[in-house]
């Protein structure tokens, strides 16, 4: 009966108006929040970045430009980035560039103190590690809706205050903060869109390109305001309006039927019929079937999920890829600095290209399944990960554009791979478990962007090494994905237990229709 359950619940979005206004209001509102938080875990590919910088006596400004005008080779390139002068005596004063202000600038993180931006990284990342399996268990036990706002609340607070650091200490105590508040957000915000879609329709909802368009902005804003304090209140001052989100959007409904609050699920569904102009379907049998499945209404955690082998199957299979794509993409991102050409056109360019990605796997996704085009771009990723591998061990004309063409077939497939992970992973768990395991999922991957600064500094002593290790992770995870069953065309799971039983399906223009055998499922 659980199972039955799950298709009266995809009827109910049907019979409330399927992809309608309300749907779009609230995938337009939570994509929006996206672009703070976007922008707060990104901060650090131009806040760490390191700008220009000469050694010891040139102190003026101007007297640096006007030889770097004239030519003056001799002078500029003795003393550029050089921390120490005649091999020895070290340098008594740095002049960095002023056409930009990062966190390096201002506490001149260089030669010595070159290790702190990587560990604010890594610092920051810890930050969404935690928060990632927190925002799945807090949500599955107290609702979406309210840690959805609390993340919001504490990313604008961290954001305001962590422009006015006094210290590196101080700012990466601050970042961790933000890792914190964009990890609750990050784990929670598609599980609770796709609670409120129709089965059809979720592969759609992860093709909407909010992460890269925001990602791609922040490249705009960074060119804007080359201040990383500036960028800081910017980000902070976006994610004000936002505070908006308690009064719009609701809990989900699936949820509140999950833990048997059927008084609050009525008053949802009956908002969503109204937003989309028809009536208010009966929740009768939706009550019936609830009843039959025996279920009570309790606290799920990760123990649920490692006490039934299939579920630890795939939280095992999932968690692993999402690590393998979070430590391609957070190498890719946070190195960009190390490709040729500008900094903030690199960012842009490597961000806009997420946006046919997201088409690409949404595509896919539709015609050939989740898995077999998870495994297609994952491979993508890999080859190019191995290409700009092994184009940094030999000299040749135009090798940074190679390298660059290469780093960004790596981020595509990556991007696009990772678009469909996201639907993997929201389908593969039932709505009890659905954000805890979606948290599991997000908060591991952050062991791929803790490590990926080390792999960065790795690199400079081993050529490649981290395209390298990019290419063996992403092929591993692309192939392993097969290990866990399809999940194209296939209702969501409301309870533990419901893929045991086969079910017939059938989707038509009224609904679902449902047989049950009780056969068990091979997969």
């Amino acid at each position: 009966m659980s199972d039955e359950l799950n298709h009266l619940l995809e009827n109910v979005l049907l019979d409330t108006g399927g992809l309608g206004c309300f749907q779009f209001i609230i995938i337009a509102v939570i994509n929006l929040v996206k672009f703070p938080i976007t922008w707060s875990v990104l901060m650090m590919t131009f806040g760490g970045a390191t700008p220009d910088w000469w050694c010891d006596d040139y102190r003026n400004s101007s007297m640096l430009e006007e030889d770097k005008d004239a030519g003056n080779e001799s002078v500029t390139s003795f003393l550029f980035k050089k921390c120490s002068v005649n091999g020895s005596d070290a340098c008594r004063d740095v002049h960095f560039d002023s056409d930009m202000n990062t966190i390096i600038s201002e506490w001149r993180l260089i030669c010595g103190e070159s290790w702190v931006p990587g560990i604010v990284i890594s610092i920051q990342m810890a930050g969404l590690f935690i928060s990632g399996y927190l925002s799945g268990q807090l949500s599955d036990m107290f609702g979406r809706r309210l840690i959805i706002f609390i993340s919001i609340l504490l990313n604008a607070v961290a954001n305001f205050v962590a422009a006015f650091s006094t210290s590196w200490q101080m700012f990466a105590s601050l970042r961790f903060v933000i890792g914190i508040s964009s990890g609750l957000y990050l784990a929670i915000y598609m599980t609770y869109i796709i609670e409120f879609t129709p089965m059809k329709s979720r592969p759609m909802i992860q093709a909407i390109p909010s992460w890269s368009l925001a990602a791609a902005f922040y490249g705009l804003l960074a060119w804007l305001l080359p201040d990383w304090r500036y960028i800081q209140i910017v980000t902070g001052a976006v994610s004000v309006p936002f505070f908006a989100c308690w009064f719009i959007v609701p809990e989900s409904f699936r949820w509140l039927v999950s833990h048997k609050k059927m008084d609050e699920a009525k008053k949802v569904v009956d908002r969503i019929s109204k937003l989309n102009k028809v009536s208010t379907p009966s929740l009768q049998e939706v009550e019936g079937a609830l009843e039959k499945s025996n279920i009570m209404d309790r606290k799920y955690t990760v123990v649920d999920i490692c006490k039934h082998g299939y579920l630890l199957k795939r939280a095992v299979i999932v968690s692993f890829a999402w690590m393998a794509m979070a430590y391609t993409y957070y190498g890719i991102s946070f190195g960009v600095d190390k490709l040729s050409g500008s900094l903030y056109i690199n960012i842009f360019v490597l961000s806009f290209l997420e946006i046919p990605g997201a088409f690409l796997a949404w595509y896919f996704m539709k015609r050939i399944g989740r898995r077999w085009a998870y495994m297609i771009f994952s491979l993508l990723s890999a080859a190019g990960g191995i290409a700009v591998g092994l184009a940094k061990n030999f000299d040749f004309n135009n090798s940074w554009a190679v390298i660059n063409g290469f780093a960004f077939v790596a981020k595509l497939g990556c991007a696009a791979g990772w678009s469909c992970l996201f639907i993997i992973t929201t389908e593969c768990y039932p709505t009890v478990l659905r954000t805890t395991g979606y948290g599991l999922a997000s908060s591991l991957c952050r062991i791929g962007p803790i490590l990926a600064p080390l792999a960065l500094s790795t690199s400079d002593t081993y050529k490649g090494f981290l395209y390298f290790t990019c290419g063996v992770v992403t092929c591993i995870s692309g192939l392993s994905i097969f290990c866990i069953h399809e999940t194209k065309d296939r209702a969501l799971e409301d309870l533990i237990g419901t893929d045991r039983m086969e079910v017939s399906l059938k989707v038509t223009d009224s609904g679902i229709q449902i047989t049950n055998d009780n056969t068990v499922d091979k997969k």
